[in-house]
Parts: C-alpha cells; structure tokens; sequence
C-alpha cells in the first residue's frame, strides 16, 4: 500500500514537468464567465439582454471599462535613454545592490529602443484576459559541483486558457539585456535568479525572474516551474526513447562536457529516436546558423515531443512503472510555487488539448537589436514595441 501510494504522488507531481510540456489548469468555462459578468456587466437596470447572452455563450469576450484600463496599465519610466514597462503591483523595499551581484553588467552607454506604442484594445487581451494562467518555465545551468545559484539558460513562458483549451509556448532568448526592477543594474534576463538571490529578493530568485519577464512582456506570470538536467534526465529515461526531426545536420564541437570542458556532438538530418541523454545534446546545443534562436525551437520541438509520447500507451505504461523513482528525482531536482491541489488540476488536460490549439513562437531577431557591451559580450537589446505587439498577437 505504501509503495501504491508513492507511486501515484509520484506520477502527481510528474504532471508538474507535463505542464512544462503543455498541461493546464482545471479552470470551468461557466465559473469565469461568472466571475466576467460579475466584474464587468452586473445585474442591474438597463442591461444590455443580448451582450449578456453573448458573453455567457462565450460568443463574445468582456471589454474592461475604461478606468480599469487605465489604473492598471503598466507605467513606463526613462531609465537611460530605455523605456521598461513596471509592473502594477506596489514596489517592495529592498537593500542596496550587493557587490556580490552575479551576471550584471552595466554598459557605458546604455543601449537605445523605441517608445513601445500598442494599441489600447491589444493591451487588454495581452495583459488582462481573466481566462488565462501564465507559468514560467525555468532550465537551470547546473554545473558538477557548484551549489549555485544558477543562470536559467531556457526561459519559456507557457500561457494557459482551460476554457477555451488552449495554450501558448512563448521562448525567451537568454542574452536579452534588461534593466532589472529596484535599481539591481543591468544584465541578460537568464541572470535574473542569481541576482534575486543574491539580493534575497522575497520568493528568491525565481519569484525575482518572474517580475522581469512580467516586465519584459507586459503581462503577469502567475507561477514558476524550475527544473535542472537531472529531473529532465529521469524524467526521458523513465517514459523512452521521444523521436525529433532535425532538418539539417548539427556538428558542435564544443559542447559542453557537463563541467568546464568539452566534447564533440553530431546529429544527423531526419527524424530520429533519442534517448535521455542525446535528447538533452539536442536540447541544449547552439551550434546551428541562428544560435539561441534555433535553440529554442528545438526545445519547444522537444517538447511537444515528450507531450505526445507522454499521451501514447507506451509512455503512460513506463510513466506509471517508473513513478517511484521519478519522484524520488522531481522531489530533489526542481522547485516551484505550485500548490499540490495547484499540481492536481494539471493531469486532466493532458490528453484533452489538441496540439493545434498550442501556438508557439519565440523572441527573435526581428524583434531586438543586436549589440556587444563594452567588454565584447554579445547581447540582445529588446525593441519593447514589437515584443509587446507579439505578446498581443499570441494572447488573442
């Protein structure tokens, strides 16, 4: 009975990395469209009989009053020639920036971007659709022997409407440049966990992460989910071997060898099954023509990959052998904010969603510039306009 009952935690809190992979939340249709009439058109003389039929039916989404747009809409400050959307919720205290600081650098002259301009309507579905659930996906670069904290090299933003059972995958590049909230400097937003640690930012570095790619986006993140290699490890290893496609030859030869070093990779074109580990190479590696950019379709390739292998037969037969053990792994290997009841409402959308209602895109090139600091380090200056103008566009 004891092992039953392990077993079935286990496979619980896998469906917290099934989230990762495109899980949702237990949301009903009929109590938002509630809590939407409630807030936006409550019962009283003079209401529109037919707007009311029509936000019910789900015909038509609630328009927010103008006032609710306008107290709530992000403020924009002049940092240095850059404009950065702050979030809307009060600024909390904290110490002066430690020397200790990791991954912040600071340019001499502070890299420029338009005035981000959005229309007001798009502003609305990115930011305040009541329906979604916005959870942030962390892979942290943990190295043999350190203790961390560490960089989120894979930032996802996986956005969830039960409702409608839809979702969208949103990959964030690592080297974007960013200015951080509380006067901690500057730096690339994968360094945003080590320097809200470092600053004992409240909720650590993975709540501090979820503020500036709030920012960043213009929309709130609601949750975080943190994973390193281990539990990915595990996690492949316990449901098989998940098939990816690459559609040209990938040769890296400095891969890294899971410590300081080296050692070469090769992928060949065409569809292929991968264990854990080649897996993990295939996820992690930039050694194509676009760096992170490929990267991160690659991630999102796998996946969707694991999603539908989770789905098949056989995935759910090793998913439920290997239950005890993957939790002994998830239970040291990743962090989160989710409750368990939180964790619970996960496991009936994974096979109800269909993968067309998933839409995914990543932060690219059309949408930063490309700049180098004074020490040569390679960044990404966001030009917030479009980023936003993505963020609207996706979330409709």
């Amino acid at each position: 009975m004891r092992l039953s009952a392990n077993a079935l935690l286990a496979w619980v809190v896998v469906t917290v990395i099934v989230a990762v992979l495109g899980g949702y939340f237990s949301y009903t249709q009929a109590r938002e469209r509630t809590r939407q009439l409630n807030e936006i058109a409550p019962l009283e003389e003079g209401i529109d009989v037919l707007r009311t039929i029509q936000l019910l039916t789900g015909a038509a989404e609630p328009k927010l009053p103008d006032e609710f747009v306008e107290n709530n809409a992000p403020a924009i400050i002049e940092v240095e020639g850059t404009t950065t959307p702050l979030p809307t919720e009060l600024a909390i205290e904290t110490s002066e920036p430690s020397e200790a600081t990791q991954g912040t650098q600071t340019p001499t002259e502070a890299p420029t971007e338009p005035t981000a301009t959005i229309v007001a309507e798009e502003v609305q579905a990115a930011q305040f659709g009541p329906q979604r659930i916005n959870v942030l996906l962390l892979g942290i670069d943990q190295r043999r022997g350190e203790t961390g904290p560490f960089p989120t090299d894979t930032i996802i933003v996986l956005s969830l409407n039960p409702a409608a059972k839809s979702g969208v995958v949103l990959s964030i590049p690592r080297d974007i440049y960013v200015t951080f909230p509380l006067g901690l400097g500057q730096g690339k937003i994968n360094t945003a966990n080590i320097v809200g640690e470092n600053n004992q930012y409240p909720g650590g570095g993975p709540a501090f992460a979820k503020r500036v790619v709030s920012e960043l986006l213009g929309i709130p993140i609601h949750y975080y989910v943190m994973i390193n290699f281990d539990a990915f490890l595990t996690f492949v290893d316990a449901i098989g071997e998940v098939e990816v496609c690459p559609p040209e030859p990938i040769d890296d030869p400095k891969y890294p060898d899971g410590s300081y070093g080296y050692r070469p990779i090769h992928f060949d074109a065409g569809c292929q099954m991968l264990g854990a580990e080649r897996l993990l190479e295939y996820s992690r590696t930039r050694a194509t023509a676009n760096g992170d950019i490929d990267r991160a379709a690659r991630q999102q390739e796998v996946m969707f990959a694991i999603r539908d292998k989770i789905v098949s037969v056989t995935g759910l037969t090793n998913l439920l052998r290997n239950a005890t053990t993957i939790w002994d792994s998830v239970s040291e290997n990743i962090k989160t904010d989710l409750s368990f009841n939180e964790i619970l409402g996960l496991a009936p959308f994974i096979e109800e969603v269909p993968r067309e209602n998933i839409v995914n895109a990543t932060i690219d090139y059309d949408s930063v510039l490309i700049q180098e600091l004074p020490d040569g380090t390679q960044i990404l200056v966001p030009i917030q306009s479009d980023i936003l103008s993505l963020v609207a566009k996706l979330f409709q």
